[in-house]
């Protein structure tokens, strides 16, 4: 337990030695796209499209995507260039304990650039969860996700620069394919059977349920089985790749 707060008190430390960019991320970048979109693009349709809350659960869901990459990403990458990994091994906790704290921090990073973005769509578009709880859970499950996502794209590869760029790549079609801009029931064949192989889609879609159960969108038990298979997959995957690279450590 000491190691786990150890490490997250270390992840805010980084954050606030790097206040600005970490206002740009989650708060300035957050309040363009929900004033241009929502407020000035959705402010232009038909005040029945409601097109306002659609796209900001799905900004809600960037956030809970984007912080854990951030806060893992940075750590390991760093680690990698500065050799403050070595000192991540020399700790006396297992490589269990180690991994539980990396996913733990990445976690926290991005339920708390949810709640930022949550704060943000009621200041600018006046829209609160309607089922908070259900928000909660999914942003949860989101960023323990992309928690072991990126330990699986930045570890799998020889060397964590190169999965920096796969991690880029692929985040172009989660963001853009994976229903954060537009719901899952605006989609029409091929592409809603795309978007059903996104962990996004399950993200935001549960996020649209929690903000307006009422509106269109997936069903919540649908959401969630999504969610579990997504996690069934993508944490022995990251369990491997955390031994792997890290259990004999080369770099």
């Amino acid at each position: 337990m000491n190691f786990l707060l150890a490490l997250l008190r270390r992840n805010f430390a980084a954050d606030l030695a790097a206040a600005k960019l970490t206002a740009v991320r989650m708060v300035v970048q957050p309040a363009v796209y929900l004033f241009v979109f929502g407020h000035v693009v959705g402010g232009m349709l038909p005040a029945q499209s409601g097109y306002a809350a659609v796209m900001a659960p799905g900004m809600v869901a960037i956030a809970a995507v984007t912080g854990p990459f951030v806060t893992i990403g940075g750590s390991v990458i760093s680690g990698y260039y500065f050799r403050t990994l070595e000192a991540w091994l020399l700790a006396p906790v297992s490589l269990g304990t180690l991994m539980a704290a990396t996913v733990l921090g990445g976690m926290v990073n991005g339920l708390a650039g949810v709640g930022i973005v949550s704060v943000l769509v009621w200041l600018i578009l006046g829209l609160a969860p309607q089922a908070p709880a259900f928000l909660v859970l999914t942003a949860a499950a989101g960023a323990l996700l992309f928690s072991l996502f990126t330990l699986v794209v930045l570890l799998a590869p020889e060397t964590p620069d190169k999965g920096q760029e796969v991690f880029s790549f692929l985040m172009m079609p989660m963001t853009f394919f994976g229903c954060t801009f537009y719901s899952y029931d605006m989609l029409e064949a091929p592409f809603n059977w795309l978007a059903l192989l996104l962990p996004t889609t399950y993200i935001a879609e549960g996020l649209r349920a929690a903000y307006t159960p009422a509106a269109p969108h997936m069903d919540p038990s649908a959401v969630l089985a999504g969610l579990t298979v997504a996690a069934a997959i993508l944490f022995p995957l990251a369990s491997w790749a955390f031994r792997r690279r890290l259990g004999h450590f080369t770099w």
